[in-house]
């Protein structure tokens, strides 16, 4: 009777369950979180002492961007738009809103004239058909919005764990595009730009139609499936190139340059698999990957650097027990994929890691309970301080830590 209940079981979530089709990913082992993290878990919670909440209407939001000599800032809000913040009368407003929801920002250039932004579909949000997912770019004086990448080349096969070299890559005309040899992206996430400004790194963490980022991504995260690509879009050629494919949620990214100043190689987060990576797209070590850190202790998520080049990680939540047991249980995730988000058992902690700039020593790891800020994207330093995008639609406000007073030690 029992064995004939739990084959009833599986045949029914063969049938009815995973409504949304997610591809299931391989069993997965998720080890303890490195000691050397756990030893510098702080004991006391900075967020409970030294937060700072400024400009409180603004909304969540997944980025934050600072011009530092016209003493503003701009947030990709979750409400649509993106923030204009003037840290001169401590004053956020609406400022402009790309055609789907902002997520990561960059400005184009040093110049800071144009800003860069990846633009997705929100979960729980309707758009029309003529709302693209994208890379936008917007002229601030004049505000105006232009697509730059909208649609991408169809791939031949699937490959996994792969970092082309400049050899093996096919760069690709936006102008050859056609209905017929792409598809629409997925879901632009985040961004990096060349310091000349000519090349544009963006990641499509997933490929799957009416994808989308928040609650829209979660069945992602369950599914663990490694569809995760990482493009570059070269504006003086007018192309597109694959870089990295078959990766798991590629999110956040950080380029690294040689001695000339040319990418060399990128820093990226797997964010469901709790991992960072290095992979080398140029020189002796090209076509090749290392894992940085592996078992981490929550999703990690947006990168960022300060000026010193120590690596900042944002968690936006605290890797759970049940992620452990499903991931090793594969035939579990069907069944999951069809139960209602709002009762799954999701972790309310979110916090930040510091890393050196080689990105292997961890420096500083914080862990916060939610009761102050929450769903913490990524962790942006700025004069002497770190800013907290929240991207949780009902956080309001820019919030903000001391770095001093964090006691970092390298």
């Amino acid at each position: 009777m029992y064995k004939n209940s739990i084959i009833f079981f599986f045949f029914f979530c063969v049938i009815a369950c995973n409504p949304g089709k997610i591809k299931i990913g391989k069993a997965y082992s998720l080890g303890e979180t490195p000691a050397q993290i756990l030893a510098l878990e702080t004991k006391e919670d900075p967020f409970l002492s030294g937060l700072k909440v400024e400009m409180k209407d603004l909304p969540g939001h997944d980025d934050v961007i600072f011009d530092e000599k016209a003493k503003v800032a701009y947030a990709s809000g979750m409400d649509g738009w993106i923030w204009k913040l003037d840290r001169e009368n401590g004053k956020a407003s609406q400022w402009v809103r790309p055609p789907v929801n902002p997520a990561g920002m960059r400005f184009s250039d040093e110049k800071k004239e144009k800003i860069l932004v990846c633009a997705s579909r929100l979960g729980g949000e309707t758009y029309e058909e003529k709302d693209r997912v994208g890379l936008y770019e917007i002229e601030i004086a004049s505000k105006k919005v232009q697509p730059l990448v909208l649609d991408l080349p169809k791939t031949e096969k699937e490959e996994f764990e792969r970092v082309y070299k400049p050899s093996e890559r096919t760069a690709i005309s936006l102008k050859d595009l056609n209905p017929s040899n792409s598809r629409p992206i997925s879901l632009c996430n985040d961004l990096a730009v060349s310091k000349d400004g000519n090349r544009i790194y963006i990641t499509e963490p997933f490929e799957r139609e009416n994808a989308a980022m928040g609650s829209g991504a979660v069945p992602e995260a369950i599914g663990l499936f490694p569809h995760g690509k990482l493009w570059m879009y070269d504006r003086k050629q007018g192309t597109i190139t694959l870089v990295l494919d078959g990766f798991t949620f590629i999110d956040g990214i950080l380029l690294e340059e040689d001695t000339t100043g040319n990418e060399e190689s990128v820093l990226f987060t797997e964010t469901s698999k709790f991992r960072l990576l290095r992979a080398y797209t140029k020189g002796p070590k090209q076509g090749n990957f290392e894992i940085l850190f592996e078992n981490l202790p929550g999703l990690a998520d947006g990168l960022d650097r300060d000026n010193e080049g120590r690596i900042w990680i944002g968690i936006i939540k605290r890797r759970s027990g049940l992620m452990n047991f499903v991931h090793k249980n594969p035939w579990l995730k069907s069944f999951l994929l069809s139960v209602p988000q709002k009762i799954l058992p999701i972790s309310k902690r979110t916090g930040f890691m510091v890393l050196d700039r080689k990105g292997a020593k961890a420096l500083y790891y914080s862990m916060h309970d939610g009761s102050k800020i929450t769903d913490i994207s990524v962790a942006v330093p700025f004069e002497g301080r770190v800013y907290f995008p929240s991207f949780d639609p009902h956080s309001r406000g820019l919030y903000s830590l001391s770095i001093s007073e964090l006691g970092i030690k390298d």
